[in-house]
C-alpha cells in the first residue's frame, strides 16, 4: 500500500492523504479533477487551482482522508456547525461535526471533522469503513423510519460529539446529535444512541442486540 499518510504541498496550500480512511467516494476527483488525478503521479497536484477552491473541494470529502493546511494565511479547516450522522445506501455512516473518538476505557483515539464509520462489519480498518461493504455485498436502503427526535436537544455550535466503539458491540454515540437517511429525512435528534457496526441489526442503523447473538468481534479501537 506505501505509505498511508501521503503530504502535496504547493505554493498556497498543503494537501494531506490518509490511504487507510480512503474509500474512492470521487468527490475529490468530481470536484477538481485538474487537482485530483487518479491516473497521474503524483495524482494530487495543489498548484492546478487556488487555494480557497481546493478547499471548498476537500470540505465535501466524507471520510476525512483529506485535509488542508493553508500556506497563504487564508481560512483553515473548521467542522460543521451541527453534528450529523447521514444513512448511506449500502455502505458506512457518514458523520460530520466535532467528533471525538474515544477507546472504551475513555481515552481519545482521534477528534475530527469528518469521519466514515463501518457498519456492514467486514471493514478491516475498524471503526472506519475501509469500502468492505462492496466486497461483502452488504445491503441496505438507508431509509431508517422515525426512532426519537428530542425538540428540546439542541444541536449548538460547538459541542462535541463522543463516538465510542464499545468492545464487539455498537457505535456509542453521547452528545446532540442529528442522524438522517439517506434522502436527507430526519429520523433521529437526541444526546445519546447506540448505532449497529455488526450489519445485522433488524433495526438499522439502530442497535438492537444482533452482536451478541452472532458472535461480533470488533474492537473498541
Amino acid at each position: 500500500m506505501g505509505r498511508r499518510f501521503q503530504s502535496y504541498k504547493g505554493k498556497s496550500i498543503e494537501i494531506s492523504y490518509d490511504t487507510v480512511r480512503c474509500i474512492h467516494a470521487g468527490e475529490c476527483v468530481r470536484g477538481l479533477s485538474n487537482v485530483f488525478n487518479p491516473k497521474r503521479n503524483p495524482w494530487i497536484d495543489p498548484d492546478q487551482a487556488s487555494a480557497d477552491e481546493i478547499a471548498g473541494v476537500i470540505g465535501c470529502c466524507p471520510t476525512g482522508a483529506l485535509k488542508f493546511i493553508r500556506q497563504d494565511g487564508g481560512v483553515a479547516q473548521k467542522p460543521d456547525a451541527a453534528n450529523c450522522v447521514t444513512i448511506t445506501e449500502n455502505g458506512p455512516l457518514y458523520v460530520r461535526g466535532r467528533i471525538r473518538i474515544n477507546r472504551a476505557d475513555g481515552s481519545v483515539l482521534l477528534n475530527d471533522s469528518r469521519v466514515a464509520f463501518c457498519r456492514c462489519g467486514a471493514t478491516r480498518h475498524l471503526p472506519y469503513c475501509d469500502g468492505s461493504h462492496d466486497k461483502s455485498r452488504f445491503q441496505d436502503p438507508g431509509t431508517a423510519t422515525i426512532s426519537n427526535v428530542d425538540e428540546h436537544a439542541g444541536l449548538k455550535e460547538g459541542e462535541v460529539l463522543k463516538v465510542t466503539p464499545l468492545e464487539n458491540g455498537p457505535l456509542l454515540f453521547e452528545g446532540p446529535v442529528e442522524i438522517r437517511n439517506a434522502d436527507s429525512r430526519l429520523v433521529f435528534r437526541g444526546l445519546q444512541t447506540a448505532l449497529c457496526r455488526c450489519g445485522s441489526s433488524a433495526t438499522k442503523p439502530f442497535c438492537d442486540g444482533t452482536h451478541a447473538r452472532i458472535g461480533f468481534k470488533g474492537s473498541s479501537e
